[in-house]
Parts: structure tokens; C-alpha cells; sequence
């Protein structure tokens, strides 16, 4: 059973989305950042590693593969494995909304980027869940252009714990920045059919897959660049495809604008094999 959370621990309300414009997909943070070493700390820390070791359980559970992210998952609750990315989303996307309202750079910062990375690799093990997957990398976005920035990407207001200095070091940036090139790339495979859902591997998409038989392939969203010519004339399809090509070309679109200033260097685009 899992462990209760803290009466004191800072949770995501229902009202707290911050008011702007543009809505964030983020709740609104604490005013001020936990303080080091404090009960509220500690408490927090227990939860994300508890729900973080929860989430590699249920997708040890599916796949029956060890992909440790933040150490020895016994003591992990039994949970029923997950059946597709939409559950796991689901799980993630409230742990997202927990290290956001703690207000703590020093917690944020470092429990994010291990998030990312778990995102990454779980929608390869998955079929393709378009809606989930964009929606999740929308939220983690606006997460680290806010953090990079100092202040909430859509309302501008100052981040608590950026008083006194920056706590997202060039090590972070750097790491970062590798996170979303990957990111990014594994997308385009993904919502191209090339991890095939079951292993994480991938397969290869060309004519001597197919042995001129029919596949699985309408199992997987494709866009444009990666269909089929019998897919051509279906009209409903490409807007589907368009809508999907819009948003890979949207991963972390924010964060690659704060990185390019902060790093330096040409914007980061989608990496190719090639």
C-alpha cells in the first residue's frame, strides 16, 4: 500500500493554474522554495522517489525490463502493469505537477530532467499515443524554458528560488540539451511506426519488411514523410498526419529557444540519421 503523502506536502489544487493569456499546462508554484534539509523537504523527496519507482514498476511489470532511473525499485507499490502510454502519462503527469508546485529550483530542476528521460524512453516501448505524448512534452517544455528563464514562461512572473543566483547550471544545460536532441528524435520514430511498441526496439520501415504481404502498420500513426502512397488520397489521414508532423516539429520548441541563447551555437533542429 503505498505510504500516505504529508497533510503539508505542496499539492497541485484544481484552481491553481496560473491566469495568462496563454494558459499554462503547468499549476502554479508555491511562493517560496522549500527550505534545505526541512520536513516539507524531506517529505517531497520521499513522494517523488516513491511515485517515480511506482511508474518503473508498472513498465518493469509490462516489458520485463530493468530500466533503473533512480536506484533500487523495491518497495515500490503493486500496481497493475501499464497497458499503453496513455496510463503512464497519467501517472507522470502528476509527479510533473507535484515537483512544479514545490517552488524548489534544486528539486525541479534535477527531478524534471530524470522525468524527461523516463519519457523518452517509455513512448518507445508503447504503441503511438499521439495526444499523450505531445501533451506530456508541452507541459515539460514550458517546465524548462520557465526554469531556464527564471520566470513563468506564460505569465513572466518571477519563479520562487531564482532571489539570489541561477540554479540551472551549465552542467544542467548541457544535460539538457542532450535530453532534447534525443527527445526529439525518438519522436519522429515513434510516431513513425519505427519502434514497434512491444520491446523498445527499433525495426526497420522499408520495402523488405514487408515481403509484399500486409503489416501491422496501420496499427501506428504515420505523417507526412512517412506514409504510404495508399495513403495518399485519405484525406481525413493527412490532416491527422499534418497535425502530428505540427507537433514533433513543436518538441521542446521553447526550451531550444533558452538553450540556443544560453549555450550558444546554431538552434537545435530534429536530428537525422543521415
Amino acid at each position: 500500500m503505498d505510504t500516505p503523502i504529508c497533510d503539508n506536502l505542496p499539492t497541485p489544487p484544481s484552481s491553481s493554474v496560473a491566469a495568462s493569456h496563454h494558459p499554462s499546462p503547468l499549476p502554479k508554484p508555491r511562493k517560496n522554495a522549500l527550505k534545505p534539509g526541512g520536513p516539507k523537504e524531506s517529505a517531497l523527496i520521499r513522494y517523488l522517489d516513491q511515485g517515480v519507482r511506482k511508474v518503473q514498476k508498472r513498465s518493469d511489470d509490462r516489458f520485463k525490463t530493468r530500466k533503473t532511473y533512480t536506484g533500487d525499485v523495491s518497495g515500490a507499490s503493486d500496481a497493475q502493469a501499464y497497458r499503453s502510454f496513455q496510463e503512464a502519462a497519467k501517472d507522470m503527469n502528476g509527479l510533473i505537477d507535484v515537483i512544479w508546485v514545490s517552488g524548489t529550483p534544486n528539486l525541479q530542476i534535477p527531478y524534471l530532467l530524470n522525468m524527461a528521460v523516463m519519457i523518452s524512453e517509455l513512448i518507445t516501448l508503447f504503441k503511438p499515443s499521439p495526444q499523450a505524448t505531445f501533451n506530456i512534452l508541452d507541459k515539460m517544455d514550458v517546465a524548462f524554458s520557465s526554469l531556464l528563464q527564471g520566470t513563468d514562461y506564460d505569465s513572466g512572473l518571477p519563479l520562487p528560488g531564482f532571489e539570489s543566483r541561477a540554479p540551472f547550471s551549465t552542467t544542467y544545460k548541457v544535460r539538457l540539451k542532450g535530453i532534447v536532441e534525443r527527445t526529439r528524435l525518438i519522436a519522429v520514430k515513434v510516431m513513425s511506426g519505427e519502434y514497434d511498441g512491444e520491446d523498445g526496439e527499433i525495426r526497420k520501415v522499408d520495402e523488405d519488411t514487408t515481403g509484399g504481404e500486409e503489416t501491422d502498420a496501420e496499427e501506428y500513426v504515420k505523417f507526412e514523410g512517412f506514409k504510404n502512397d495508399d495513403d495518399a488520397e485519405d484525406d481525413e489521414d493527412g490532416d491527422d498526419d499534418r497535425w502530428e508532423e505540427g507537433q514533433i516539429a513543436k518538441v521542446y520548441e521553447r526550451t531550444i529557444g533558452e538553450l540556443g541563447d544560453v549555450l550558444g551555437g546554431p538552434p537545435i533542429g530534429i536530428i537525422t540519421d543521415d
